[in-house]
């Protein structure tokens, strides 16, 4: 038996409580979006996190938050929705930056960057 792999990047959209199957095991859903740079559009992916890495899940992925993550595609259909892609058992890869802690360090003064063009301009 085969399955196809699949690693994505994009944002967290939404991301489930913790669930537990009637067999006992953790498992988080999350929605990431990819976006797609040549259209306007992007791509959402379900993710399913299962036994180890949900509890790093749960306290550490916030929603707007850029991950990376491995797993096994598969192809989800519902009756009254478009097909989702869907990552079961994933593994993130890289959990990114926090969003709230991105506004901390990614502060432009527009000022000194005015000042800045300015004097590139004059070199020219």
């Amino acid at each position: 038996m085969s399955f196809a792999t699949a690693t994505i990047q994009g944002f967290v959209t939404w991301k489930s409580t913790l669930l537990q199957t009637p067999s006992g095991r953790n498992v988080v859903n999350l929605l990431v979006s990819v976006p797609d740079k040549k259209k306007e559009t992007s791509t959402s992916y379900k993710l399913s996190i299962w036994d180890t890495q949900v509890g790093s899940v749960l306290e550490y992925v916030k929603k707007g938050q850029l991950i990376t993550a491995t797993g096994n595609l598969s192809l989800e259909h519902y009756q009254t929705k478009n097909p989702i892609l869907r990552l079961d058992f994933a593994s993130i890869v890289d959990y990114g930056i926090d969003p709230d802690m991105r506004k901390k360090y990614i502060s432009i003064d527009e000022s000194n960057a005015m000042d800045t063009a300015k004097k590139v301009k004059q070199k020219v």
